[in-house]
């Protein structure tokens, strides 16, 4: 009879202390030890972005889905301003009233910044949010005038670990700046053109139309000018539908970068060669 309760009371005990136990919830999951991207860090706070919402993007690229504009601003650099030498430019590239998507920072060597100014060759490498490289813009040394048609302006696209992605390619014209978007397979994307004018300075404040691959209508349009709220120049990119594939946009957008040197950056020095 003893032995009974004592059996009982070692079970009112666990009951007593079962009632107080708090009950775990887990709220956390577990990460898998394979991926090689850094976690993104999500502001909710004044959020404005575009309709791809909040997610952690598996590559670079994906931060493109769902943009319909962008805008490119060139921060200011110190010695830059108190020299006569080009520096190596640093870009911010992000939604409008919105978060930053990239930061785009050039390498190029001295000798071509001091020489041929805004013509000079360049590798512009573009890392998004979670510090990854997403794009590489490579811009030969060539020329941008009607006078050299032999070797035009032109940007090939690379997204790391070295995919081709596509090009964009300046067309011999007298007056109407034309240029071709193609893609990975050598296919026209799109046709972008410019406002007829007989010297480049004129184009510095220009509109330039992105049009279909058939030229047959206008499906956005790169335009450089004076914006009051970040009181600098910036380039606004209107990206074409949201259909379109991040790859395509990013070809836009290395267009863009190609015209910002070509045409509205306004080079100390220049070289008769890369006028």
């Amino acid at each position: 009879m003893s032995e009974n309760n004592g059996f009982d009371r070692a079970e009112t005990e666990d009951a007593a202390t079962a009632s107080t136990r708090p009950n775990l919830v887990i709220s956390v999951q577990p990460h898998s030890q394979d991926s090689s991207r850094v976690e993104l860090p999500v502001l909710t706070r004044d959020w404005q972005t575009n309709l791809r919402g909040q997610f952690i993007p598996v590559h670079g690229l994906d931060f493109l889905i769902g943009a319909t504009s962008l805008l490119i601003q060139q921060t200011v650099e110190l010695n830059d301003i108190a020299s006569k030498i080009d520096s190596e430019n640093r870009y911010i590239i992000r939604v409008p009233n919105g978060e930053t998507l990239y930061i785009g920072s050039e390498a190029s060597s001295a000798r071509q910044r001091c020489l041929c100014g805004s013509g000079r060759a360049f590798a512009m490498h573009l890392h998004d949010n979670t510090r990854q490289e997403a794009l590489v813009l490579h811009r030969r040394l060539a020329s941008a005038s009607c006078l050299c048609p032999c070797r035009l302006q032109e940007m090939k696209v690379v997204m790391p670990p070295g995919e081709y992605v596509g090009r964009v390619e300046q067309q011999w014209t007298w007056l109407v700046p034309l240029y071709l978007v193609r893609g990975a397979a050598d296919e026209v994307l799109y046709l972008i053109e410019g406002p007829a004018r007989v010297r480049r300075s004129a184009l510095q404040l220009a509109e330039f139309k992105i049009l279909s691959g058939d030229s047959l209508r206008e499906v956005g349009k790169i335009s450089h000018g004076w914006d009051r709220e970040l009181v600098s120049f910036t380039t606004l990119v209107e990206l074409p539908d949201t259909a379109a594939l991040p790859k395509h946009k990013a070809l836009v957008l290395a267009a863009a970068f190609l015209l910002e040197y070509t045409y509205f950056e306004k080079s100390k020095r220049s070289c008769g060669l890369c006028c």
